[in-house]
């Protein structure tokens, strides 16, 4: 376990000092070009660009913020705006849905407090859609869009006959976004939650959503073929669901979602990663997908969703979310588990995530895991794994130092009746959970799979000092399990 654990610390090590050597590169990179621009005298210097609901700014507040121009509506400063500029945006109510060109590299949206600066979006598709790399979306109120809050979001991809050839991107990728310090919530209106599944219809001027975003209208915050972009320190709640992160127009990848407060988005999930079908279209089924990857969930709250605090989704041939790191976050009352993978289809990729050092607490049951599970975990699970019988092999699950109590499944694996090793050598679904925290009388770990699914568990802490099943009050295992050795007290306090 030292040898594990050490791995753990060097990659989030090697992770950081990565993303440090990418930013001095980036510096570096944007200190050569902006001299370079400057020798050139083709770039004039940013400006900022103020906005009140009246139109008027007092002389010495203007002068204060530096305004070169006032305007009535956040949508006509941004017009006037070039790349690089910064929009700031003074406290007031803002009817209006606010896009950002893709020409608009650099543009700082900025509102003075997120308490009563305020975008209502009643009516709009959006509240901020973004199309341009490098934006910063800071200090807004976002509500009552009938789509998504905050959408960053490139063109639809370009798929060709015949297929299924791969999709190929329009554009490409969006990159260097950050969405902070926003309140987004009530939004995802057009969601009529009376359809069941619940659907997203058009309404009034606003089309229907894509058919993977039927049952969520988009969620709050959604990022769509993005990469190298951070969603921070925001209030997400009252939403149909919380943080997206998507692929339907591009790869989406190597983004940070940290410090949020995500609650009471209903009835979707707090934070979910799934992969689409390009262009979010039932006709691409079966296209091999732009892919979801090495994405960071950290730190969150993610409470009192309609469904998981964290879901990690591949759901038809193609697709493919993998590599993510769900670290620190706390997982509690969710209506689904705490974390849930769903790896439905053959020609998925759904491996290779690691979920460490969590609280997670008092979530509730998977209600439907997959078609070939007729007993799924009907009770309160704090992580569910899942693999329907014609998934393809889904290995390479960390489960590591995460506290988790008051579910009667701490970790569920299911894998009914599979048997898909292929050419390799059985087991050939295997997670792997080292150094958590069990709770006493709780079922630690519970593997419903065939002997085609392993659940190595050892050095666990099950509740008690004598091991699982040691006595009634010790947590149990069930299923193929390796449990021995185990730990004897508490692994280290999350």
């Amino acid at each position: 376990m030292k040898e594990l654990t050490w791995r753990f610390a060097s990659s989030l090590a090697i992770a950081s000092a990565g993303r440090r050597a990418l930013v001095t590169a980036a510096a570096v990179v944007l200190a050569i070009g902006f001299a370079a621009t400057a020798r050139a005298g083709a770039t004039p210097s940013p400006k900022v660009l103020c906005v009140k609901a009246s139109g008027t700014i007092p002389k010495g507040l203007a002068a204060r913020l530096k305004c070169v121009a006032a305007y009535s509506t956040i949508g006509a400063a941004v017009s006037a705006a070039s790349a690089h500029d910064t929009v700031f945006v003074l406290p007031g109510t803002y009817s209006e849905m606010v896009t950002i060109s893709s020409s608009l590299t650099g543009l700082t949206l900025m509102g003075q407090n997120r308490r009563n600066t305020i975008i209502d979006a009643t009516g709009q598709q959006n509240g901020v859609f973004d199309q341009a790399n490098d934006v910063t979306i800071d200090g807004f109120t976002i509500e009552n869009a009938e789509h998504e809050g905050i959408l960053v979001e490139g063109p639809a991809a370009n798929c060709e006959v015949p297929f299924p050839e791969p999709c190929t991107p329009a554009a490409p990728e969006i990159d260097g976004v950050t969405v902070s310090n926003n309140l987004v919530h009530n939004n995802d209106l057009a969601l009529d939650t009376s359809a069941t599944p619940p659907t997203c219809p058009a309404k009034g001027s606003v089309p229907a959503a894509p058919a993977f975003e039927q049952e969520d209208c988009g969620e709050g915050v959604h990022l769509d073929g993005v990469a190298f972009s951070t969603v921070t320190n925001n209030l997400i709640m009252d939403n149909a669901g919380g943080i997206l992160l998507t692929d339907e127009t591009n790869a989406n990848h190597d983004n940070l979602a940290s410090d949020n407060q995500v609650e009471r988005n209903i009835p979707d999930c707090g934070i979910t990663l799934p992969s689409h079908p390009s262009n979010g279209s039932g006709g691409n089924i079966g296209r091999p997908s732009f892919g979801v990857y090495n994405d960071t969930v950290a730190d969150n709250l993610s409470e009192d969703n309609g469904a998981a605090g964290t879901g990690v989704f591949a759901p038809t041939p193609g697709t493919a979310s993998y590599k993510h790191l769900i670290v620190g976050n706390q997982l509690i009352r969710n209506t689904s588990a705490g974390v849930i993978f769903h790896s439905h289809a053959p020609g998925q990729r759904l491996n290779n995530t690691s979920v460490v050092g969590n609280q997670i607490a008092d979530n509730g049951a998977d209600p439907n895991p997959g078609p070939g599970e007729t007993n799924g975990p009907a009770e309160p699970t704090g992580i569910d794994v899942y693999a329907d019988a014609a998934a393809a092999p889904l290995t390479g699950i960390k489960i590591v130092g995460n506290t988790i109590k008051d579910e009667t499944n701490d970790i569920w694996v299911g894998a009914p009746g599979w048997s898909n090793c292929g050419s390799a050598a059985a087991p050939c679904y295997i997670v792997d959970a080292h150094e958590n925290n069990f709770a006493p009388r709780s079922t630690g770990v519970n593997n419903t799979g065939t002997n085609d699914a392993l659940v190595n568990a050892t050095n666990n802490f099950w509740g008690c000092g004598k091991g699982p099943g040691g006595n009634p009050a010790c947590a149990t295992a069930v299923g193929n399990v390796s449990t021995d050795p185990f730990l004897g007290r508490p692994a280290m306090a999350q």
